[in-house]
């Protein structure tokens, strides 16, 4: 947790808050058109209902940031240098781009501009490989995935 940026966190926080709300409102509208009753609250929900979704939403909202991005350490057989353009080829085979490069970090970003809004722009997978291990972060399922791949494309095949 030494590494924690709340700020981030936050933004995040609000952008999920955000896409509830309007997931929320989809379905009312889909409910609602539907069911030829009309827009009205009491038809579609008990009384009293509404401070209970209010606080569902909050709590998701503060809760999911926290589980739904992570780093996951990735340990090579070699140095970074070596496989430098195998990782970078499986993370762009991903359909991801590279989009900012330093000393120790690479940036990436989703190609699609349909899955970066779905995602809310927090679709960057960060690659530091400041040290073996190195290590992802991002979103999770990106996370994972990108890792088992990156580990399977760097495995030691001399044996075979």
């Amino acid at each position: 947790m030494k590494d924690f940026n709340i700020k981030k966190y936050l933004i995040r926080v609000v952008k999920y808050a955000i896409y509830l709300a309007i997931i929320f409102f989809l379905l009312i509208a889909i409910m609602s058109v539907t069911s030829n009753q009309g827009l009205k609250y009491e038809n579609l929900f008990r009384a009293g209902t509404g401070g209970q979704m209010l606080i569902f939403f909050a709590v998701f909202s503060f809760i999911y940031p926290l589980f739904g991005f992570v780093k996951k350490k990735v340990y090579l057989n070699h140095n970074f240098t070596e496989d430098k353009e195998k990782i970078k080829e499986v993370i762009i085979n991903s359909r991801y781009v590279l989009v900012a490069e330093d000393a120790t970090t690479i940036t990436f970003r989703h190609s699609s501009k349909f899955i970066r809004a779905m995602r809310m722009y927090e679709d960057a997978i960060i690659l530091d490989f400041s040290d073996n291990p190195i290590i992802l972060d991002g979103q999770r399922k990106d996370v994972y995935r990108l890792s088992r791949s990156i580990e399977y494309a760097l495995r030691d095949t001399s044996a075979e």
